[in-house]
Parts: structure tokens; sequence; C-alpha cells
């Protein structure tokens, strides 16, 4: 015994018994949906993590030892671990020339292949009293003070239960973990400048290097410069290479001229997604018209013999709109999981592909992003709905019938 089938069911029966027509729709809807899902968060993601770069990057010049000015541009975005050096007495006599308003200095060393993580660590000795770049990002998450020997870890470092990360054969207590940037300061961990010589002990001694452990009290890599007003960063570079016969040899590296780079880059990607999604939308809105139009035929006795029973044009467009969000709404979802399962598990791996800063945008924003898209690909569904049902709607009830025979 079959149950009848009543008004407000007759869409979802609809569907079901033509299945090839619904299959169809429903691949369509979710293409469209993954599109546009997948393309928004991409950009979203890469806008977000250009924003991270661009506040994280709060020097207006590096001065790095010679022939390291590309190992530093490296590390400002999300390039390999690097070890280099200069000395206190050469860091001293930059900080001295004319139109530096803050200056302070870094040391960076390269472990190697650490317990705690996948790839190799990039260690940064800064000093909390005068750093102007990396204090006021770890003072907004942590609030006490670095105490010699203890370390501060990025996002993406892995601490142990207790607390600790293994690095040269010895555990270092972890007092906190930061939030995430997007950047290479994620795969990061910071000491404070005290720390530093015992760091460049235990490396020169697993690494071999001497010279590294000769200069283990007095090694810095990099001169972070915040110039004053009125000053630019090349007239500051330029009054530096004049002190000393060595300096016009060092590396000098403009942050401002990384992140312009960077957003250059960034800017072409994003035009050539908005295109990408652009084409995908516009195949998929004249596919779904056409399967919606080349419906109608078959259509056309349905809706005529539901005129003569005496259902009225408005119910007929209740029929085909609640289809077409059954449609949209279960393609639109499917869409957006899928999207979601490629790329919110794979940040990492998408940030590192790119080479570009790529950070997961906030569950307010992602949240937003999947409603416009379920609202979007509803509303296309509905839209060719709509024509089908205006030309449906053009000869009489008794005329479509006929022409159905």
């Amino acid at each position: 015994m079959h149950s009848a089938i009543t008004l407000r069911g007759l869409p979802y029966e609809n569907l079901k018994r033509k299945p090839l027509r619904t299959a169809a729709l429903l691949t369509i809807v979710t293409i469209l949906s993954l599109t546009f899902f997948g393309g928004t968060m991409l950009t979203m993601n890469l806008n977000t993590g250009m924003t991270s770069t661009e506040q994280r990057l709060g020097a207006d010049l590096m001065v790095v030892p010679q022939n390291t000015a590309q190992q530093a541009e490296a590390l400002l975005t999300n390039g390999s671990p690097s070890t280099f050096y200069f000395t206190t007495d050469i860091a001293d006599t930059i900080k001295s020339a004319d139109g530096i308003e803050q200056a302070s200095e870094q040391t960076y060393i390269s472990s190697l292949a650490a317990a705690c993580c996948d790839e190799k660590l990039q260690i940064i000795g800064f000093d909390p009293a005068s750093d102007f770049v990396i204090e006021p990002w770890i003072a907004s998450q942590f609030d006490g003070t670095l105490q010699d020997g203890q370390m501060i870890a990025g996002a993406n470092v892995d601490v142990s239960v207790d607390g600790t990360i293994e690095l040269y054969g010895r555990d270092w207590p972890v007092v906190a973990q930061l939030a995430n940037t997007g950047t290479s300061l994620d795969n990061s961990v910071f000491i404070n400048t005290a720390t530093v010589p015992q760091m460049v002990a235990v490396s020169s001694k697993m690494t071999k290097n001497s010279a590294f452990a000769k200069n283990a009290d007095k090694a810095v890599s990099t001169v972070l410069i915040k110039v004053k007003q009125g000053y630019d960063a090349q007239t500051v570079a330029d009054n530096i290479k004049h002190l000393d016969s060595r300096f016009p040899d060092l590396g000098y590296v403009y942050p401002g001229g990384i992140t312009a780079t960077t957003k250059n880059s960034l800017n072409a990607l994003i035009s050539y997604l908005a295109v990408f999604v652009s084409v995908i939308w516009a195949m998929g809105v004249i596919v779904l018209l056409a399967v919606f139009a080349s419906s109608v035929n078959e259509r056309k006795r349905e809706f005529a013999s539901l005129r003569i029973m005496g259902a009225t044009r408005g119910m007929l467009n209740a029929i085909i709109v609640k289809e077409s969000i059954m449609i949209g709404a279960s393609g639109g979802v499917v869409g957006v999981g899928l999207a979601s399962l490629m790329i919110f598990p794979f940040s990492s791996l998408i940030g590192t592909q790119l080479q570009l800063p790529y950070l997961q945008a906030g569950p307010i924003a992602i949240i937003g992003c999947a409603v416009v898209t379920l609202v979007c690909s509803t509303a296309i569904g509905i839209a060719g709905s709509m024509l089908t049902m205006w030309r449906l709607s053009k000869p009489e009830a008794y005329l479509t019938l006929r022409e159905g025979d």
C-alpha cells in the first residue's frame, strides 16, 4: 500500500523520481560551492597572512653580515632556518649612526633536526629590554619575564608534555607558546640574549663549528633599526656605510620592500584565483540553466496536470522553489564540506608550497563565508527554476497538456 503524496512532500518525491536529473543538478551546485568557498577561503587566508607579516616586520632596516641578505629576507617570510653572525663591536658601531630612533640586536641559530619538529628550528635570541619587533607580539600573549635558559615556542613547535623542547641533547623549559602568525616565526623558538652563549656553545659542539664557539659571547646576526621621523631607511643605511670601511660590504635588508614584493606576488595569485572562480561559476550557471531548460519539456505534462487538478500558479512556484532549495542547500553543504577537507587540515602544507604568508582566517570569517556560499548556491538554483516556471507559465494548462501528449 502506497502512502499518499502530499503537496508538501511533492518536491522531494519529484527529485527522487528523477535521480539522474537530481544528481546532475547536485553535482553542478557542489562544484560551484566548492570553488567559491575554497577560492574565497584561500584568498582570505593569504590576506590574513599578509596582514600578520606586515605587523611582524616592525623594523625599517636590518643590517646583516656580508652575503647574508638573501637568508635574512627568507627569515622574514617562510624561508629555511639559517645561522649567520658578526660581532657585538660591529653592532655597537652600527647603532651610533645618525637617523636611528631605535635599534636592537638579534641572533639567529639554525638547529639540527629536533625531536619536537619535522624540520629544523630557527632559534632567535633577542633582548626583551630593547626589542621593538618581537617583544610587543610576545608581550600580548606572555606577560612574564623570559629567564635565562627558558624558551618561548612558536605555534608549530611541538612542546613535550613536561613543557620542554629537546635541542642538542638538552631539555629546554618552555614558558609559553605563541599564536599562529602564518610566517616562519611559527617554526621558531625565542631565547633572551643571556641564553645565546649557552645555545651557541651547545650548537658549536654538535656542529663542530669552532669559529662560532669562539664568538659565543659576542655573536650577533642582525641589528634591527627603526629610523627617526624625517629620515628614510636608505639614508640611514648610507650613514652606516660611512662609519667604517667594512660596512659597505654588509648586507642591508629593507623589510618594507619585502612586504611590497610579497604583496605583489599575493595580488597576482589572488587575481588568478578570482578569474578561476569566476570562470567556473560562469560555466556552472550556464550548465545549470541548460539543465533546467532541458527539463521544461518533460515537466510540461506534470505541471499542466497539477493546474487542471486545481493547483494555482503560486503552488507550482512553491513546489519548484522548494526543489531548488533542497538541491542548492544539499549541494552547498557538500561543496563547503569538501573544500574544508581540502583546505583546513593542510594549512601548513599550503603555506609551505605557496611560499607566501598564509594564516587561517578566524571562525567568524569562515562561518560567514560558508553562509554566503550556501545562499549563493541556493539562489542560483532558484533563479534557474524560476526561468523554467516562466517558460511553463506562458501557455494555458490545457494546451501544455496537449503538447505533452
